[in-house]
């Protein structure tokens, strides 16, 4: 018994030296089923509790307004979509932002979302310059449906 102890105890060294060596490979780990990736899931809030407010930022709002415009040209309103509402988190009063999803929601052919996005604008900040100009909009958008 002593023997096949020995034999086991050396072949598990060598198995050890070749693994170490590259000579045999090991399967990569597997991930878990389910991961959860976002922190606030994973603390037990709700996906609504859950979502990062971004920081205010006019740089990055001035990009994703400008990629966005660049989606829109190309005919992509669902790429130009996203860009304004990120351009909307990072600079909430950014006028621009709110013109440019609201027409690409009109582009699109949801007027629904077009007129919410008008109305939200007009409820914050109702003594902009372009609350007249959103004011007309809605109503035409109102009357068309």
């Amino acid at each position: 018994m002593l023997r096949a102890e020995r034999f086991l105890a050396r072949l598990l060294l060598v198995l050890l030296a070749l693994a170490g060596a590259g000579f045999i490979q090991q399967a990569p780990p597997k991930k878990p089923p389910g991961l959860i990736r976002d922190t606030g899931v994973a603390e037990g809030k709700t996906e609504a509790e859950a979502v990062i407010k971004k920081e205010y930022n006019p740089l990055l709002a001035e990009q994703n307004l400008k990629i966005g415009y660049s989606y829109f040209k190309k005919g992509n309103y669902g790429g130009a979509i996203s860009r304004f509402q990120d351009a909307i988190e990072y600079q909430p009063s950014l006028v621009a932002a709110y013109d440019a999803l609201g027409r690409a929601y009109e582009k699109k052919g949801d007027k629904a979302k077009a007129v919410a996005v008008y109305k939200e604008f007009l409820t914050k900040y109702p003594d902009s310059s372009k609350a007249s100009d959103f004011k007309l909009r809605t109503s035409r958008l109102e009357k068309s449906k």
